[in-house]
């Protein structure tokens, strides 16, 4: 009766999941057949790499992958080492902080980007202050962090959202490693610097590398944030992508997926990468 259960719920969940892959798959399979020129609803009935030429000679094209790579690279490095250092100082000077690392893990980006319009922009509460204070001559002369290409303001709400999400992974490796090590050392005479170096660093490196790559693909292929804070010119690719295929010309259509295939690929690859670092970490540990 057991073995008969078990066996009967094992094939439970195929009715949903044959929907959902159908559904996946189906909508890939077709957006694949697009960027290839076959897209028999506008008469276009002919194979071509044409809109993928198009796309990646398009100079439009280039400066928007560009500085979606130069916001994501930088915020999630930054996040990094930002969530590196916060889990070391919770793990050694109070753990009882961790609850403040859980908090901005469940706020949703959109909350953030409000919060830091309200605070930082030039009509924000910290312009008016500076003007109340006199340091600035007008609200409006407040450092522009939202809005332009040096893409300040994204990388903010990417770094604040990151960071505590890779403090909180780092911080139960650290809370996973002996204690005893580290009061080894330190009664060896050893410091901070060769204590993260020769201690912490080996247990933790393989793990902020694959933090790194989630929060790089997820900051790369993410539309909200720069959609709302980010510049008209050059676009983030999602957001270039979006706007393109929500053009009344059908025309478009094809470049704004091959757009998408392309953030695609370069999230496959960061789950490649992840996947076989994952297997050297049991190659290592076996």
């Amino acid at each position: 009766m057991g073995r008969k259960s078990f066996t009967l719920g094992r094939f439970l969940y195929l009715p949903g999941l044959i929907v959902i892959l159908t559904i996946v798959l189906g909508g890939l399979f077709k957006s694949l057949l697009i960027s290839f020129g076959y897209f028999k609803e506008i008469g276009m009935t002919e194979f071509t790499f044409e809109f993928y030429k198009k796309v990646l000679t398009d100079k439009t094209f280039i400066e928007s992958l560009f500085f979606t790579l130069k916001f994501s690279f930088v915020s999630s490095l930054l996040a990094v080492v930002i969530g590196a250092v916060l889990a070391y100082s919770i793990f050694f000077f109070d753990k009882t902080r961790e609850f403040y690392l859980n908090l901005p893990v469940i706020i949703p980006h959109m909350l953030v980007v409000v919060f830091l319009l309200n605070f930082l922009s030039s009509t924000g509460l910290v312009s008016r202050i500076l003007f109340q204070i006199g340091l600035i001559e007008e609200p409006t002369h407040m450092v522009q962090l939202f809005y332009n290409k040096n893409s300040i303001g994204i990388i903010l709400v990417y770094i604040l959202k990151g960071a505590p999400f890779a403090g909180l992974v780092i911080l139960q490796i650290l809370k996973s490693m002996s204690i005893n090590k580290f009061y080894a050392a330190r009664n060896l005479g050893a410091g901070v610097f060769s204590e993260i170096k020769y201690i912490i660093w080996p247990d933790i490196k393989n793990s902020m590398t694959k933090i790194f790559l989630i929060l790089f693909s997820f900051s790369f292929s993410s539309y909200e944030v720069p959609f709302l804070i980010g510049p008209t010119k050059p676009r983030a690719l999602a957001v270039k992508s979006y706007i393109d295929f929500t053009k009344n010309d059908f025309i478009y259509k094809p470049a704004a997926i091959v757009i998408n295939i392309i953030i695609g690929l370069i999230g496959i690859l960061s789950v490649l990468l992840i996947l076989r670092m994952e297997d050297r970490d049991s190659e290592s540990f076996f």
